[in-house]
């Protein structure tokens, strides 16, 4: 198994006020710098209630790969917006395996 790190962006469209409603009561819980990459996927938008994004850590086995990381991710950002109107995805994923870090 190998992680990769999938980043998922798209826009809010056609909200109903009570949805707007319940996202601005959910903006505190939402902001980019507390919502990481993690398995549950971290999710943020800003006031506007415009865009937004969602940041998973996917696992897959050693013989799947890029493209079986992003559908999963992809399957559980609607899973998760469910009734929200959405649109304007762009998915990005970075393999794990390929990230180099730096020690000083």
């Amino acid at each position: 198994m190998h992680d990769y790190r999938v980043t998922i962006r798209g826009r809010f469209i056609g909200l109903t006020d009570d949805q707007r409603a319940e996202l601005t009561a959910r903006l505190a819980d939402r902001d980019m710098l507390l919502n990481g990459f993690t398995r549950e996927g971290g999710f943020a938008y800003d006031a506007a209630i415009g865009p937004f994004s969602f940041r998973y850590v996917i696992a897959v086995d050693d013989e799947e790969g890029e493209a079986e990381a992003v559908e999963l991710a992809l399957a559980a950002v609607k899973a998760r917006l469910g009734e929200y109107g959405h649109g304007d995805l762009s998915v990005s994923a970075v393999d794990m395996r390929e990230v180099k870090i730096r020690r000083r």
